[in-house]
Order: structure tokens, then C-alpha cells, then sequence
């Protein structure tokens, strides 16, 4: 099915329907024409004449270093401002009102952008956008798991100083393949003792045993988790504990997780009874926004608006937002 065909088979009111999105990363909201313009000023060459080439992919590996060529392009506060507002702005155009959103210091670190040149770009640009565009959205700082325990560690230590109000988690990101996820599980620990929520990306280009690992460790969420019905006894843990996975369908297939959206777990995870939500994952690399993935999925998978309106609802009870903020999000939505 074409993305078009998809499109014109959507109920047209879910660009329109509020959202919550809790798997984004800041950087992957990059706009192309963004990148192009901050790289020229910076004098950073990308190894393409058009940006647009960068987003194109076949496989994690693949994204990873487009993700990383993008990153290069941000260098001052500014920058990251301008990240954070345009991320905001293109959200509310999909219909996103609020957003916990990931950002990957390991790569500009890596390029010797100083943490606090990052952070304060982005907390101004995230207090900007929700007063111009109305997307309240808080910060997850994730590591770079193949960097290893030692670095996702002194990024933690970073963290106890940041503002609690805009960084609410701790998650892992990059590939899985290779990893003992078993070496991650002093940063969730010592993430909760700071009074932090955790998530990790897992099952994603790796095996559901990399899921059992984190659930093991205490995490509150499950960044994909696409290969979680793979271990029938662990899936009824996850199900049963009503822990959430934050699902990326279209990504999965962008990058080769899964050959097709039918093909994709999401239905079968949904009818399960797992609390999973639906996410953009990094709308600009992949040129399609949250609202473009609700109306994909009703189209496959059949579902009518009341049960599209159900899988919002997950991503509210999914959030890390305290009750009475769930119950106010809740009644907005419903208004």
C-alpha cells in the first residue's frame, strides 16, 4: 500500500485529534533545509550537496551515521534553540500537544560542544515553543549504549544538576547488536535513586531477551520493543505489569526492523493487551510526522477514530506526567 493510498483511506480528523508523542528525538526533528543552512554557517561539511540525501537509509547502521553527520551542524546555543522551537512548531502541526522527548548529548560531546551550550539552547528553545506553538514537552537525556557503562554514567552525573522540572528521564539509545544490556543496570538504578524516570530502546534490532533485561532492571518504559511477543512469558509480564512500549512503527520500516507496516507487531501487541503507544521516532529523517503515523496505522491495521482515540489514550496513561496532569490532559482532549 502506498503512502498516498494510506493517506486517502485516513479518517481526516486525526491531524486535527490532540496527541501525545513520548518516543522523539530532538535531533531527528531536524529540518533538512535547517541543517543545510547551520553547516554553511559553521563551515561543517555534510558529504552531500542536497541534505535531503542524508535522509535516506536502509538500515540502523546506515541512520545512525546520517544521525550523527546531522548532528555536526549544531554548535551554539542558538542552534539548539532553533532545534527545540522548530521541533515545537512542527509538532503542533500534527497535532501534538505534549511530548517527552529524547536528545543525545553523546554526539556533540563527541565534537567537543560543551554540555551546558547544548542544554541551555535547548531549554529556551523548548519554553519558546510552548508559548508560541502550545507543545508542552520535557527532555529525556539518553546515552549512547555503545559507548558503554562508563560514559552513561558521568552523563547521569551531569543530569543531578539539571532543572527536574524539564529533564524527567534517563533512556538508552543506538544499536542493541553486540551489547550485554546486563551492563546498564547501575544506571537505572542510581537514575531512580535521583528520583528519575527510565526507559531503554531494546528489541528493536536486537532480541526480546534485551527487553526481559531492562524490565528486570526496573525500567518504566520500553523504547520500541518490537520483538517483545517473541518470549510468551516475558510478553505477559510486560502486559500484566502494564508496562509501556513506546512503538515506531514506520521507523521499524524505514530502517529495515520489519519488512512492512502489515507486517509490524503493533496490532498484535495492541489485541495482547500491552499498553503500547504510537510515535514519529525522527519525523524529519523520515519525512512523515506523528499525525502522518496515526493515519498510516488506522489505514492498515482497520481501526475506526474511537480506536485511534483509545491508542492516544495509552500515550497519556503511558506519560510521566502525575495523575492530576493525566486528568487534565484527559479533560482538554475530551473538550
Amino acid at each position: 500500500m502506498s503512502v498516498m493510498e494510506i493517506r486517502s483511506a485516513a479518517d481526516s480528523r486525526l491531524r486535527a485529534m490532540p496527541k501525545v508523542e513520548l518516543h522523539c528525538h530532538v535531533e531527528g526533528t531536524a529540518r533538512a533545509s535547517t541543517v543545510a543552512e547551520l553547516a554553511t554557517r559553521h563551515g561543517v561539511p555534510l558529504g552531500v550537496d542536497d541534505p535531503d540525501d542524508l535522509y535516506t537509509y536502509g538500515s540502523l547502521a546506515d541512520f545512525l551515521n546520517a544521525f550523527g553527520v546531522v548532528c555536526s551542524a549544531f554548535v551554539e546555543p542558538a542552534d539548539f534553540h532553533r532545534l527545540a522551537y522548530e521541533a515545537a512548531e512542527d509538532a503542533a502541526a500534527a497535532g501534538t500537544r505534549y511530548r517527552e522527548m529524547f536528545f543525545s548529548p553523546g554526539f556533540h560531546l563527541d565534537r567537543g560542544v560543551p554540555f551546558h551550550v547544548m542544554w541551555e539552547g535547548l531549554a529556551s528553545g523548548v519554553a519558546d515553543g510552548e508559548t508560541d506553538h502550545g507543545v508542552r514537552t520535557r527532555l529525556i537525556l539518553d546515552v549512547d549504549k555503545p559507548k558503554g557503562i562508563g560514559p552513561a554514567m558521568a552523563l547521569l552525573e551531569v543530569a543531578r544538576t539539571l532543572d527536574r522540572d524539564l529533564l524527567i528521564g534517563i533512556g538508552g539509545d543506538s544499536t542493541e547488536r553486540g551489547l550485554d544490556h546486563h551492563i546498564f543496570e547501575p544506571l537505572i538504578a542510581e537514575a531512580k535513586n535521583l528520583g528519575l524516570k527510565t526507559c531503554f530502546h531494546c528489541g528493536e534490532d536486537g532480541p526480546a531477551e534485551n527487553i526481559e533485561i531492562m524490565v528486570e532492571a526496573g525500567v518504566d518504559r520500553i523504547d520500541h520493543g518490537t520483538r517483545l511477543l517473541d518470549l510468551p512469558d516475558l510478553a505477559r509480564r510486560v502486559i500484566d505489569a502494564q508496562i509501556p512500549l513506546t512503538s515506531c512503527p514506520s521507523s521499524n520500516v524505514e530502517i529495515g526492523i520489519v519488512e512492512s507496516l502489515e507486517s509490524h507487531p503493533f496490532d498484535e501487541q495492541r489485541v495482547a493487551g500491552a499498553l503500547v503507544t504510537l510515535n514519529s521516532d525522527d519525523p524529519a529523517f523520515f519525512r512523515f510526522d506523528l499525525a502522518d503515523e496515526y493515519e498510516r496505522i488506522a489505514a492498515v491495521f482497520g481501526y475506526d477514530h474511537e480506536a485511534m482515540v483509545s491508542i492516544r489514550d495509552n500515550a497519556i496513561d503511558a506519560s510521566w506526567l502525575d495523575d492530576t496532569d493525566k486528568a487534565a490532559l484527559r479533560a482538554e482532549f475530551a473538550g
